[in-house]
């Protein structure tokens, strides 16, 4: 009777023997390495998928002599389930995720945390927050396990190690992982993992609560009139699903070019609705500490692309006054998250960001551009239950001298979602309207 992979990993024990892990996972290394020497003078790097066929056919191997020794000693055999599970764990170790692979796969957690190899914790959609096994045998293993990371993954090969002792790295599936050591006590890793990566205003409308349905037709026909929006909130307020979800408001012919750190947007993951996208991705330098480049280089490049709408995934720096140029110089429709405590903290964060690559720019200024270049700043944040709602929009009124002038359109009700409380200026209203807004979406309700 052949055995599925899913009843497989039903059997597999609770516990895992990571000491077992670890010497077959130890034994299996040296030899590769040996190996990938001996290619490499010969034939130069051997494909992968070859390479982990070899690293479980030479685990086997191994699980076989421990057999043996078992027997001698008149020791039980292990069950097929352990030696199974050692065998995926070890070329989980060595070529995915490792202990970190159930975690990630798990549809009910958003977010892993390690204060060490041993002390882990998950955060689970509704907000509980538990403590889940060991992913790795020690903190010299965890560190191993995110060092052959940094050199599979990302642009450029990178290293975590005492030299270079924290690192950003966009796992696969699109997780975001954060580690840091040296200044921490044990190492300390933090694994984003978003669930929501192909979400619609209308399905944020309905079974998840963030907006209502009155605010998702007048979102919606902002971002078909062009209007320049910037996302707001808190870590983990939900900015970037929220910013896909707009996005896929954008008709399918317009070409859209983002700018991010890390990669987590992933709008070519959806060619039905952007076919003509370019995603761009910040790098970091080298190990001869060269080829860096960042957001700043980044926004001045975007501009020569020809772009209808540019993206930027977060702007937490110098980048600013580029995307605000950007905005203002034609490529309307263009978004961007930024982190606010508030709708109307955004302008302070804009100032703070653009002084840093501006030396000697007047607030005033500052305030100018911001006025002429956005439209509207949509704040989420997330309340009991770690529910994540709008909670404002505000529109940013365009006066004479551009001095920044706002109008929250939807305010904060008691359960903490939008509610409509102003009508939008007529200029934002005709645009609105043009786009295919119905003008009672944003009539106030009478009091």
């Amino acid at each position: 009777m052949t055995v599925t992979r899913a009843a497989r990993a039903a059997a597999r024990p609770q516990v895992l023997d990571l000491a077992l892990v670890a010497r077959v996972r130890d034994l299996v290394t040296d030899e590769l390495s040996e190996r990938r020497r001996e290619r490499d003078r010969a034939l130069g790097p051997a494909d992968e998928s070859v390479e982990a066929a070899w690293a479980e056919q030479r685990s086997w191997q191994e699980l076989g002599e421990v057999a043996r020794t078992r027997m001698e000693r008149m020791e039980p055999p292990l069950p097929e389930a352990v030696e199974q599970a050692v065998v995926e764990r070890v070329i989980a170790d060595l070529y995915g995720l490792g202990g970190f692979e159930p975690l990630v796969a798990d549809p009910s957690v958003e977010d892993i945390f390690v204060n060490g190899a041993d002390r882990v914790f998950v955060s689970r959609i509704g907000g509980q927050v538990e403590p889940v096994d060991a992913v790795a045998e020690s903190d010299e293993a965890l560190i191993e396990l995110v060092n052959r990371w940094a050199s599979r993954l990302g642009r450029t090969e990178r290293r975590f190690d005492m030299a270079n002792p924290r690192v950003n790295l966009k796992l696969p599936g699109g997780f975001r992982l954060h580690a840091i050591m040296e200044v921490t006590e044990r190492p300390a890793i933090t694994v984003r993992c978003p669930r929501h990566r192909g979400v619609t205003l209308r399905e944020l409308a309905g079974e998840l609560g963030t907006i209502d349905e009155r605010l998702r037709h007048v979102l919606a026909a902002a971002v078909r009139a062009r209007c320049n929006i910037i996302v707001s909130g808190g870590t983990g307020s939900g900015k970037t699903t929220f910013l896909r979800a707009l996005l896929f408001e954008v008709p399918p012919h317009e070409r859209i070019i983002t700018i991010e750190d890390t990669s987590e947007l992933g709008l070519s993951a959806f060619p039905d609705r952007h076919p003509n996208v370019v995603e761009m991705e910040t790098r970091e330098a080298n190990l001869e500490g060269v080829g860096a480049i960042s957001m700043v280089d980044l926004t001045k490049e975007v501009l020569r692309m020809s772009p209808d709408r540019v993206v930027v995934g977060e702007v937490r720096g110098a980048e600013a006054i580029s995307m605000l140029k950007a905005m203002g110089q034609g490529n309307d429709g263009s978004m961007c998250t930024i982190h606010a405590d508030s709708a109307f903290g955004v302008a302070g964060r804009l100032r703070i960001y653009v002084a840093e690559g501006t030396a000697g720019l007047p607030v005033a200024a500052v305030d100018a551009l911001t006025a002429s270049a956005v439209d509207l700043l949509v704040h989420l944040k997330m309340v009991e239950g770690r529910r994540r709602v709008v909670s404002s929009v505000v529109e940013i009124e365009k006066t004479p001298d551009n001095r920044l002038q706002y109008g929250e359109l939807f305010v904060e009700g008691d359960d903490g979602l939008a509610r409509i409380e102003l009508p939008p200026t007529e200029r934002l209203l005709s645009r609105l309207v043009a786009a295919g807004l119905d003008p009672a979406a944003v009539r106030p309700d009478r009091r």
